[in-house]
């Protein structure tokens, strides 16, 4: 995490994520303005879009959201999804009323969701709702 920025709250109860899901159900993939750092993400970490677009779709398997927010007010959900091998795929979404919304990151990440849960809870359980 950078300088910047910090981790505001957690989402983990099924009734807490079910509000930011409600937001993300509003828009299709394609909705989401995708800024040059999606893009250079995607290459870096070797993701496949239309692996992403097919998660995407797959609320029920969101584990966990972390409010993430910067000094400068910017703020934008991390959205885990936990899927079928015990990874994890992660969507960085920032939501602003009236305007389209941005999906600033997305990939897929190779750890095991299971373990990466364990470290964030015990890091941040303060933050959990």
């Amino acid at each position: 995490m950078r300088e910047d920025e910090y981790i505001e709250k957690m989402y983990v109860r099924e009734e807490d994520i079910t509000l930011i899901v409600n937001k993300m159900k509003k828009y299709s993939f394609e909705d989401y303005i995708k800024p040059p750092h999606y893009e250079l993400s995607l290459l870096s970490k070797g993701t496949d879009e239309q692996e992403l677009k097919e998660i995407y779709y797959k609320f029920e398997l969101i584990r966990l959201i972390m409010l993430r927010k910067r000094k400068s007010g910017y703020e934008n959900y991390d959205i885990h999804y936990e899927i079928d091998n015990g990874n994890y795929a992660l969507f960085a979404i920032h939501f602003e009323e009236g305007q389209r919304p941005k999906m600033d990151n997305a990939f897929i990440a190779n750890k095991i969701f299971k373990n990466f849960l364990k470290i964030i809870i015990k890091k941040y359980r303060k933050y959990m709702l």
